[in-house]
């Protein structure tokens, strides 16, 4: 006869309710209202195509706003060189808009698709800028400067509190430099921990929560960095590394919630951070670097890879998550 000595049980933890379906992704609990036990699962995050910019460009512009209403300042475009144009997007469609005060690439852009500011960045021929811009909707208007002019650089907030940091005053010297903006002026803040540039242009959080990730040091084309660095109001502090280095590519998010899309060299390589730690989800459907990206957790990767201009644009489609009832006998 069988026996039984030495076999372990775990319990079933028992709600008289469903979590939300988020919360819910990889549990088993039973639903006393219900008397049913439920499991929660997840998908797999995907890029889809997207309507292409009117303008195909191979250095990144700035990306603002989300996936359903933003803008994309700015950027290079072969043989032109670095330009001044603007175009916003509504989900479905590109529309030209006025065009910035200065032709730039790899500058911030900052805010909302009606509330935008754009800063500093690179010229040509091979400067870098201290100037300041913000939209308004219609047009642009000139503010007050950087205390530091640079070029390659990352940058978070919202038109009126915004952060800039990294970069370099010219290539190849990658910097360590913070600075804050309250609306009106600029202040240095505290210096990033690893010196860089070519970290994703804009990327995620606020003047008082935001990431810094990637990047290259000490130079263009050197190999990118694992780096990734947390701002709390005050200070710089590491956190747990990408899984892959990389510089130039495509960033968008919040502190607790980014994603990493691209990078120089192209690579379709695309890396999603859950607040803790960086994980690798589904890749681009085509390598790029030199992107933009628009998004509060995923993004629309713009412009191009390699030396060639590009107006493909892909769109992240978040993990569907689910409540499953479990059949059982």
């Amino acid at each position: 006869m069988a026996t039984y000595k030495g076999i372990q049980g775990y319990s079933v933890q028992k709600l008289s309710s469903d979590p939300t379906a988020s919360e819910a992704a990889g549990q088993l609990w039973y639903n006393s209202g219900t008397g049913k036990f439920k499991v929660g699962t997840q998908g797999t995050g995907t890029w889809s195509a997207a309507t292409p910019i009117n303008t195909g460009r191979r250095a990144n512009p700035g990306g603002v706003g989300v996936q359903t209403a933003g803008l994309i300042v700015g950027g290079n475009k072969g043989p032109v060189g670095v330009v001044d144009i603007v175009e916003s997007y509504n989900g479905t469609a590109w529309s030209e808009e006025a065009d910035l005060l200065a032709a730039k690439e790899y500058q911030p852009a900052v805010g909302t698709q009606t509330a935008a500011l754009t800063y500093a960045g690179n010229t040509i021929p091979g400067g870098v800028s201290d100037t300041n811009e913000s939209w308004n909707g219609t047009s642009w208007t000139e503010g007050n400067n950087l205390t530091t002019a640079r070029g390659w650089l990352a940058g978070s907030g919202t038109q009126t509190a915004a952060m800039a940091f990294t970069g370099a005053t010219s290539s190849p010297s990658p910097s360590v430099l913070t600075e804050i903006y309250n609306g009106t002026s600029w202040t240095e803040g505290g210096d990033i921990s690893t010196a860089r540039q070519q970290s994703s242009p804009s990327v995620a959080g606020s003047t008082t929560a935001t990431l810094c990730y990637g990047g290259s040091y000490p130079s263009p084309p050197a190999s990118g960095t694992l780096k990734t660095e947390s701002w709390n109001g005050t200070s710089w502090s590491e956190v747990n590394n990408l899984n892959t280095a990389r510089a130039a590519g495509g960033g968008a998010g919040t502190s607790t919630s980014a994603l990493f899309s691209g990078a120089y060299s192209p690579t379709s390589y695309t890396e999603q951070w859950d607040g803790t730690s960086w994980t690798e989800v589904a890749d681009l459907a085509s390598g790029r670097g030199n992107s933009a990206s628009l998004g509060a957790s995923g993004g629309v990767a713009l412009t191009a890879s390699g030396q060639s201009d590009s107006a493909l644009c892909e769109e992240w489609n978040n993990p569907v998550y689910t409540i499953k009832t479990v059949t059982v006998s």
